[in-house]
């Protein structure tokens, strides 16, 4: 049965992940036709420093200006 795997940011709070966990679990019953007990969610949280887009590391003071670069840009 359905196991869904989400990979994110660590630091969401306990109850944004609850109910997070929760809508994952209720749309794929919904769209799946699938029992309750049947619908595993795991979170796997990541450190910023294990996070890169754009080949730039999510710790970077600059990361948001970087990540979103759609061209490689020589130092």
């Amino acid at each position: 049965m359905p196991v869904i795997k989400v990979e994110l940011w660590e630091g969401f709070n306990e109850e944004t992940k609850r109910e997070w966990a929760k809508e994952l679990t209720k749309v794929t019953v919904e769209r799946l036709n699938v029992p309750l007990d049947k619908v595993t969610v795991i979170l796997h949280e990541n450190p910023l420093s294990n996070w890169s887009q754009a080949g730039t590391v999510a710790t970077d003071p600059n990361f948001l200006e970087k990540s979103r670069r759609t061209e490689y840009q020589k130092a």
